[in-house]
This record gives C-alpha cells, sequence and structure tokens, in this order.
C-alpha cells in the first residue's frame, strides 16, 4: 500500500515530538517565510534563526542568490554547522532553469547528508531569474513546499515585497511567519503568528574559506576552516 494510514493515536503523538527549531514558531519539517521590503536586512534576522537552530546541533544551508547576504560574511566564521550555496550556471551553455539549479542543488544537499535546514535567500530573485511559471514568486514558493514535503526538510524562505497579492500567496503557503518588526510597510494580513522573532547582535567577525562541491560553479559553498 503506497498511502501511509495511522491511528489518531500514532498520529498525536507524531504530532507531540516535533520539535520547534526557532521559539515556538517554526517546526522542523515545515515551511517558515521571512518578507519584508527590499530594503529591509532580512539575512540578520534570517541568520538569527540558523544561530538558534545550529545551538540544537543540526547544520544549516544558507542558498545565496543575491548580494545580501555578502554584507555578514564575517559572522559566518562563527557558525560552524553552517555551509553557504550559491546556485549558478555551469557553463555558458547551460540552458537549465535557475529555479531548477536552487532545486537541484538542494536535492544533492540532502542525498549526500550536507543538511536538513536550509534557508532560501530569496524566493524572489530566484523568480527574477527563471523564466515561464518559476518567474512567478509564488509559483517557486510552491516547488520550494512541496521539495520540503517529498525531502522532509525544514525551510526558512525569505522574500521581498512586490505586491500584496504577492505576499498573501507566499503566506499561505508558509506553515508560519516570521515578520520583520520594524517593516510597516510590509503587508503583514494573514500572518499565522504575530510575535516576530527579535534579532540579536553579531559578535567575532573572521573570514571563511570557499570550496567546491561535486556539481562544479553550481555547488559553491562556504565553510569554516577548522584552524581559525
Amino acid at each position: 500500500m503506497k498511502n501511509k494510514f495511522l491511528q489518531f493515536s500514532q498520529f498525536a503523538k507524531a504530532a507531540e515530538q516535533q520539535v520547534y527549531l526557532f521559539k515556538n514558531l517554526w517546526k522542523e519539517k515545515t515551511t517558515a517565510l521571512i518578507h519584508g521590503q527590499r530594503k529591509s536586512d532580512k539575512c540578520r534576522p534570517a541568520l538569527d534563526v540558523a544561530e538558534a537552530v545550529m545551538a540544537q546541533g543540526r547544520k544549516v544551508v544558507y542558498v545565496t542568490t543575491d548580494s545580501g547576504l555578502r554584507a555578514h560574511t564575517a559572522r559566518l566564521a562563527k557558525f560552524n554547522e553552517m555551509m553557504v550555496f550559491e546556485p549558478g550556471f555551469e557553463s555558458p551553455d547551460d540552458k537549465r532553469d535557475y529555479a531548477d539549479i536552487v532545486i537541484e542543488g538542494i536535492e544533492e544537499a540532502v542525498k549526500e547528508g550536507i543538511a536538513g535546514v536550509f534557508i532560501i535567500d530569496s524566493v524572489t530573485r530566484i523568480a527574477a531569474l527563471s523564466f515561464g511559471r518559476n518567474a512567478s514568486a509564488a509559483y517557486v514558493m510552491k516547488r520550494l513546499v512541496a521539495m520540503q514535503l517529498r525531502l522532509g526538510i525544514s525551510l526558512l524562505v525569505i522574500a521581498h515585497y512586490v505586491t500584496a497579492a504577492t505576499t498573501r500567496n507566499l503566506i499561505s503557503y508558509a506553515d508560519a511567519v516570521l515578520p520583520l518588526p520594524d517593516d510597516d510597510e510590509t503587508v503583514k494580513t494573514n500572518d499565522r503568528r504575530s510575535d516576530a522573532p527579535a534579532a540579536v547582535k553579531s559578535v567575532n567577525n573572521q573570514p571563511v574559506n570557499r570550496y567546491s562541491g561535486s556539481g562544479g560553479a553550481s555547488r559553491q559553498f562556504l565553510v569554516k576552516h577548522p584552524s581559525r
């Protein structure tokens, strides 16, 4: 039998055992969303969440598709359990859609056991670099949520404000929403929770080194050197 049927007592027990990754906002094996105006710094609260997740002994991959994370690269030096994935085309002849490159990279990381928690920065940028249906941030978000369910991973997705309708769609697809507390212009209707996470200060700035994964240019990660 392909479909899985559980007695309610088994279902309830499994639900009770589900662990929160961040405060009482984001549970493991679900999709959370951070959204705000493009000018707002959404990397900082995402890194705060990543720090809390890694404190539980979990490994995190930060998928970066724009320049926002570069303002925080020094802070990554203290994150022993986090890697950074920079999706890219393998050659000028690579005709794959950008959204496909991102998803293939995450699938590879899961298969190789690199991590089970991923931060996607950002669904808006991925859509902007894609074509067809993937040019819609809402459609890319659907693909990410479907992947999260299929692989049994945990996703934190960052989104830049485009339109009120797009933001509402993204919120409706997420299991939890972590809105920026200082983003008054962001559409916050239909937020699943109102207690947004507070950002903490970064410390101990140090450099990090880069190495290539098995997939070439489209599998770029940043990792802290153990001797530093």
